[in-house]
């Protein structure tokens, strides 16, 4: 499975002086989400979220206002790849052992998959440096993502509580009170979140 929930990708954009200026337009083109492990700002403050520079601007200071050069980016993302770099050419990202892919590029895909629990996985031997690297490993993007997959889920659960409710079928009492069971667990899960993110 992939690791984002929806494929980001970067527009063209107006050119801005500053690459800060350019926060909108990362969080729209990222759909809200670290461009990296794809845990969202739906629970946080996008201020909380940086702007990566994908090249590092430490040693690619050209680059640093250059659009197609960010990547919208959890903290945690941002501050594990730092200004790590596998050489000194902005245009090699890795050699195909080590270093990192723009999530934007299908590359991210070919090397990195989201397992069954929401776990990030390395599907080669860069996607495994990546997770290590960026700590791609971590609890909270498994949990934040079962947290997200279980408020899409419980969004429904009111038309069918109603469905089950209004056909009056000797077993429906049974699924109603489930599915209210369900409703109270992923509020609790929700209030872990809130708790992992803000911690």
């Amino acid at each position: 499975m992939y690791i984002h929930t929806k494929k980001p990708a970067r527009r063209v954009v107006p050119t801005r002086t500053k690459y800060s200026e350019y926060r909108s337009d990362l969080e729209l083109d990222f759909n809200g989400a670290c461009g990296y492990c794809d845990d969202n700002n739906l629970r946080v403050d996008s201020v909380c979220f940086h702007i990566d520079h994908f090249a590092p601007k430490s040693l690619f200071p050209l680059l640093q206002n250059e659009y197609t050069n960010l990547v919208y980016s959890c903290r945690f993302c941002n501050q594990c790849k730092s200004s790590h770099w596998i050489g000194n050419d902005a245009t090699i990202p890795h050699d195909g052992q080590k270093g990192f892919i723009d999530p934007c590029s299908n590359e991210y895909d070919q090397n990195l998959e989201r397992d069954s629990y929401g776990r990030i996985r390395g599907k080669t031997e860069l996607g495994r440096y990546i997770v290590r690297r960026l700590n791609l490993n971590l609890i909270r993007h498994e949990l934040l993502w079962n947290a997200r997959r279980a408020r899409s889920l419980r969004d429904v659960i009111p038309t069918l509580t109603e469905k089950y409710e209004a056909a009056g079928l000797p077993n429906n009492a049974i699924y109603t009170s489930l599915l209210k069971r369900y409703m109270e667990l992923t509020k609790q899960i929700e209030s872990y979140e809130l708790c992992a993110i803000n911690g």
